[in-house]
């Protein structure tokens, strides 16, 4: 079963549980640990990374609870480096912008949210992105096929009908944002709304054109 990471204060009870609504009824399943009082050290941290890369994707819920509590955002941002070859999306609320000043240096998605119905639906879908309970049957049925035609070529074939089927499934999977590069630290990542808001690497302020953004976003 899928599952993506949720990076977190443990105070921000009301965007934790419009987050975690957000999962509900999906095949994704959310991972969240709590451990604010220390920097991560021996088992715990090693016990974190490995949850971490077991997992599809990493949320960070920024937060001006973050921004007051230095043991939490060096959790954060220690999680974050920790995720390597994994997409980091860093959710911070609109309506605090401006008064969140936490970098992320490696960051792929950056989503001013709010906590509506129509930002619910617009998680959801990016959520069910990650879904992954159809790859094993594809694969299975491919390599199945392949067997059926004896062991050797046969086998080899079947499995690279279920590579193929796989890299099919991947490159057929949704994308949301819109691609956008820093002015000042040339970052790249994708944002999810136009308007007023800042680079979560370096902290500039930025204002994303309407034109820029795809149709599909709220």
């Amino acid at each position: 079963m899928a599952q993506i990471f949720i990076s977190h204060s443990k105070r921000d009870t009301d965007i934790i549980h419009f987050v975690l609504d957000a999962f509900a009824g999906t095949k994704v399943k959310p991972h969240l640990e709590e451990f604010e009082k220390e920097v991560p050290t021996g088992v715990n941290a090693q016990k974190i990374a490995a949850d971490i890369q077991m997992s599809n994707a990493v949320f960070v819920l920024l937060s001006e609870n973050v921004q007051k509590l230095s043991h939490t955002r060096d959790w954060i941002v220690w999680e974050c480096g920790t995720a390597v070859n994994k997409e980091i999306f860093v959710f911070e609320p609109f309506e605090t912008l401006g008064n969140i000043s936490v970098v992320v240096p490696r960051v792929t998605h950056y989503v001013l949210f709010e906590r509506t119905e129509e930002w619910r639906k617009y998680l959801r879908s990016v959520i069910d992105c990650y879904d992954d309970s159809h790859v094993l049957p594809t694969l299975s049925a491919a390599t199945g096929g392949g067997a059926l035609l004896g062991e050797g070529p046969g086998a080899a074939i079947g499995f690279g009908l279920g590579l193929v089927s796989l890299l099919l499934i991947d490159s057929a999977r949704p994308r949301f944002g819109a691609d956008t590069k820093c002015f000042k630290c040339l970052s790249n990542y994708k944002v999810h709304r136009y308007g007023e808001s800042r680079c979560p690497v370096c902290n500039e302020r930025l204002a994303i054109k309407p034109t820029e953004l795809p149709p599909l976003l709220p």
